[in-house]
């Protein structure tokens, strides 16, 4: 039996949306081939890029990241107007919303790369001896276009309930990033040789996704635009665009650690961060499907009026997460100075109190998943952002204040004081008069 067979029988003998499952899988299947990827190569980047090489190259993928802030209102809306119309099987409309997708991506792309070399030219490229990081920059400029070429295809993918296509498709492009990865570290290519190989990977989960479009009955591909695309722009830039887009901005921004580190400390302490961090960020990710995996369930109970057992499945999800949390900190207390030391040798952080606070943040973290997920889902935005925005500005306050005395470690510490001390119980609280408000509006 083939690996294709026996995933086709799998799913359709479980008693649940074959579609949702395959879905599930291959996401996990797609984050645990990621985290596989970066334990091998994170050890291989420390020894042929050094500590400096290989935190300026977390930087650029953290500013990379981080230029989704300006394109966070178009990818939620386009996300929903997509799913939309693939529900009411309007394939016409879906076709042209995809074609404005892709437009709208790669302009905005284009432009954040030229504002960035205009910012460069001014205030970087003097900070910038070696000609080598420079070009490397350019590499990545080309690799970003592509990157956000393809966002119109994911979420095309996802729209008609086919994200195992695409998960799939972005697996064997991992998979051809890091073969070429290993192959340019080898012979010494260094940082340009990673992003280069970065871009061969991108290629090839695009050139997959153009030979299925092509194959398949909605024919997606590269049209000009058209006058129909005026409605779906006053669409996105409307009301629920701007929902959207300050959420992305607050989200991205609370997750700017990298970039801000970087520019007031250097790349050297970006991948101590990195070593420290990136096992409690990844369970942080982990944990977070969970809740992200049963929204739906919530939404439908909170549409048919079920409140008595959205409040019992809320109950039981936070408790559920917060064990999980609870375990997984006390484990990474323990055990994360071995485990780091075993990953990356003798270039692990030896401090154990640094391990401490991690294990704090990755439980605050996690837990705090479930009530901001289940406030996104069931439309309790306002507040939701509300505390995001007390989050963020107080982690930058503190960053901006510590980094000096406290080192690399300062946002991991700042996330323990200000969520111990505040912020978790908002989340929390959230949470509850989200539950809550539901009940209180289908009442009325």
């Amino acid at each position: 039996m083939t690996l294709h067979s026996f995933f086709k029988k799998l799913t359709k003998e479980m008693p649940v949306n074959p579609n949702y499952v395959g879905a599930l899988l291959t996401g996990y299947g797609l984050m645990g081939v990621t985290i596989v990827l970066q334990l091998i190569l994170v050890p291989l980047y420390l020894k042929y890029l050094g500590q400096e090489g290989f935190g300026i190259l977390l930087m650029i993928m953290a500013g990379t990241n981080y230029a989704a802030v300006g394109v966070g209102w178009l990818s939620g809306g386009l996300a929903r107007i997509l799913a939309e119309r693939a529900a009411i099987k309007d394939f016409e409309g879906f076709r042209s919303a995809y074609v404005f997708s892709k437009w709208m991506n790669v302009l905005y792309s284009i432009s954040a790369v030229i504002i960035f070399w205009i910012l460069f030219h001014f205030f970087i490229s003097e900070r910038v001896v070696d000609e080598n990081v420079t070009f490397t920059l350019l590499l990545a400029s080309v690799s970003f276009v592509l990157q956000y070429e393809y966002n119109a295809d994911r979420a095309a993918f996802i729209s008609l309930h086919w994200q195992s296509k695409n998960n799939i498709r972005e697996i064997l492009g991992n998979s051809v990033f890091a073969i070429c990865t290993v192959l340019t570290l080898k012979a010494e290519l260094g940082l340009i040789g990673v992003i280069s190989a970065q871009i061969v990977g991108i290629l090839t989960t695009r050139i997959l996704a153009l030979n299925f479009w092509a194959n398949s009955e909605l024919g997606l591909r590269w049209e000009r635009p058209s006058y129909k695309l005026k409605d779906l722009w006053q669409r996105v830039t409307g009301k629920m665009g701007i929902h959207y887009a300050i959420y992305a901005i607050l989200m991205l921004t609370l997750q700017a650690d990298t970039l801000i580190l970087g520019w007031l400390l250097g790349p050297s302490d970006i991948a101590l961060l990195f070593m420290i961090w990136r096992i409690p960020e990844v369970i942080v990710l982990i944990i977070g499907r969970i809740p992200g995996t049963y929204s739906p369930f919530l939404i439908a109970l909170d549409a048919k009026s079920e409140h008595e057992e959205l409040q019992k499945k809320y109950k039981i999800g936070l408790i559920s997460i917060s064990l999980f949390a609870l375990i997984a900190a006390i484990s990474y207390s323990l055990v994360g100075p071995w485990v780091v030391n075993l990953w990356v040798g003798n270039n692990a952080p030896s401090d154990a109190w640094l391990y401490v606070w991690a294990s704090f943040a990755l439980f605050f973290l996690a837990v705090t998943k479930w009530p901001s997920e289940v406030a996104y889902s069931l439309l309790n935005t306002k507040i939701l952002i509300l505390i995001i925005a007390i989050e963020t500005i107080l982690k930058l306050f503190f960053i901006s204040i510590f980094h000096n005395s406290l080192g690399f470690i300062t946002p991991v510490i700042g996330t323990v004081i200000i969520h111990g001390f505040l912020v978790f119980y908002l989340y929390l609280w959230l949470g509850k008069k989200t539950i809550e408000r539901s009940s209180s509006i289908k009442q009325i």
